[in-house]
């Protein structure tokens, strides 16, 4: 594994803050503030509900040389197929 990437729909001043305040120094966090990439990933969620508005699903991307091998989505809130050791057992 080369890098780890964090996408979530939210603002670079939030993406900032959150990666601060845990010390996270190996972690690349990439704002999604609009939700255009979640979109074109068809990976909306509508959290409208929670009163979160659009939100992205979680997902775990194993990408390799520009190409997605591996797109496992937790659709009902869990994170079994996106967790951690779930995406090193893929790899």
């Amino acid at each position: 594994m080369d890098e780890v990437y964090v996408l979530s729909v939210n603002n670079t001043f939030v993406m900032r803050k959150w990666m601060l305040d845990q010390d996270i120094k190996n972690i690349k966090f990439i704002p999604d503030g609009n939700g255009e990439f979640t979109e074109a990933m068809g990976l909306v969620m509508d959290g409208s509900g929670f009163g979160l508005g659009t939100r992205s699903k979680r997902y775990a991307a194993i990408i390799d040389n520009g190409v997605i091998t591996h797109l496992d989505v937790d659709e009902n809130g869990g994170v079994e197929v996106s967790s951690c050791s779930a995406v090193i057992g893929r790899l």
